[in-house]
Parts: structure tokens; C-alpha cells; sequence
């Protein structure tokens, strides 16, 4: 048995053994449909208690990397997802985006709620005296692991039906498909930020991880502002590609 590992302070235990043993499966260490080593040994070999351990554990079921069977053990069920491309060339649904890649989507609604649009999104909006807003929440994830944190402003007046579907699914299709929006272009702007302490926690990830924020403002047709979307990504995931054109030499320079 190897030496037993020091634990960092400030993190909890149990997500330290779980991102050891992500780290160990992305390696290649522990393939799929290996069995992890047992509790006991985990908890020697981390100086934990087996309850900890086992929360680490279902920690990995929970991102469909593990499958515990009972009086069994623990075994890989897959690797970890590899990093998601997200371009800036054009306004993408992050559900169209995983299909695209062979990921399974899934999304997890957090809370929908009408609220007094804060003053920078207002004025993003160009709401006039009317400032409610519905602010939706949304956890997306890809293959069962938590990828980003959507955090959705639309004008309340023009979609308050938006209030009564579900948002499970593509918020994209139903602009599209019910309202009847043209999602023409978008303003997009990302950097990188820590994420909160309930952020890093819907993400799985310790406090104070690295994550990118993203925001867009979505307009129609008619260049009317229909969306400001704040999302948190987390930064271990997500790559972000930027197509160029050509370099132009200026004479006068």
C-alpha cells in the first residue's frame, strides 16, 4: 500500500479523493470497467473515514464516471468528458453543441423567478420604465458532469409565457419555436473569474476554483435586445475558439 496522502486544508475531503480519482481515470490508471480499490483502502490510504470516502464515491456516481454495486465494489463506468469547444462565430444552443460533440445533455432547472432587472441589465435590455425581468437558473450538464451555470434575463412583458414550459431543454428552441424570435446576432464577451463558493459547489468543483464568465446579449431582427446571458463555466471543461480572417497590412501605418 502506498504511502498515505496529505490532504489540502480548506477543501473538502471528500471532493479532494474525487477529483484524485478523476485525475486517475483521465490518466488512465483506472480504465473503464476497472474496479476502483476498496473503501478501506481508500480511507488508509487518504487517512479518512470510510464515510468520507463514501461521499467521494457518490460523488463520481453522481457524474455517471462510476458504478457502485453493492458488496461488489466500485467500477469505471466511463472518462471523464475531454474539454468542450465552444466557438464565438456564432449564437450556439448548448444543447445543439453537445449532440454535436456525442455528448448527452441535460439540464437541471435551479429556479425561475420575476425580478427587478439589476441596473446594468436593464440598460443592456433597454428596458424602459417596465424593469421586471424572469431570471431563470440553470445547472447544464454533458454526460452527466456539470459544465456551466446559465443565468438567463428576458424582458418579463414580451415572455412571461416563457413562465408556464419547462426549461430542460434548449431556452434557444423555444425563443425560436413559440415565440417566433429570429436570434440574429449576439455581443459576446468572456474572462476569467473564481467561482463563488455555491457556484464551485453546483459545478462540483472546490471553493475559490477557476471558472470562465461568459455574457451575451442576444438581439433580434430588428436589433432589439431579447437575452442577457450570464454564464459560469467551469474552467477545467470548457476551451473557447475564436475564428480569425486575414491579416491586413496597413500602408498608411
Amino acid at each position: 500500500m502506498p504511502e498515505a496522502f496529505r490532504l489540502e486544508k480548506g477543501v473538502p475531503k471528500y471532493i479532494q479523493i474525487s477529483n484524485w480519482l478523476i485525475e486517475m481515470i483521465q490518466k488512465g490508471r483506472y480504465a473503464v470497467n476497472d474496479k476502483l480499490p476498496s473503501e478501506s483502502k481508500l480511507s488508509e490510504l487518504f487517512q479518512v473515514n470510510r464515510n468520507t470516502v463514501r461521499q467521494a464515491i457518490s460523488d463520481l456516481v453522481a457524474k455517471g464516471l462510476v458504478q457502485k454495486k453493492n458488496g461488489v465494489g466500485s467500477f469505471v463506468l466511463s472518462q471523464a468528458i475531454t474539454p468542450v469547444k465552444y466557438t464565438l462565430q456564432h449564437i450556439s444552443s448548448f444543447t445543439d453543441d453537445m449532440l454535436r460533440m456525442g455528448i448527452v445533455p441535460q439540464t437541471r432547472l435551479i429556479h425561475k423567478s420575476i425580478i427587478e432587472a439589476p441596473p446594468e441589465v436593464a440598460e443592456k435590455l433597454m428596458l424602459g420604465k417596465e424593469k421586471k425581468v424572469i431570471l431563470t437558473e440553470r445547472l447544464r450538464l454533458g454526460n452527466r458532469i456539470p459544465l456551466v451555470i446559465e443565468r438567463s434575463y428576458l424582458p418579463y412583458r414580451e415572455y412571461k409565457d416563457i413562465l408556464k414550459m419547462r426549461l430542460t431543454g434548449s431556452l434557444y428552441h423555444l425563443l425560436t419555436k413559440k415565440f417566433h424570435v429570429i436570434l440574429h446576432r449576439s455581443i459576446q464577451t468572456f474572462r476569467a473569474v473564481t467561482l463563488s463558493g455555491k457556484d464551485a459547489k453546483l459545478l462540483g468543483l472546490p471553493p475559490r476554483s477557476s471558472g470562465i464568465f461568459l455574457e451575451s446579449i442576444i438581439y433580434d431582427s430588428k436589433n432589439i435586445p431579447v437575452e442577457v446571458l450570464h454564464a459560469f463555466h467551469r474552467g477545467d471543461k470548457y476551451i473557447f475558439e475564436v475564428e480569425s480572417g486575414r491579416y491586413r497590412y496597413n500602408v498608411e501605418a
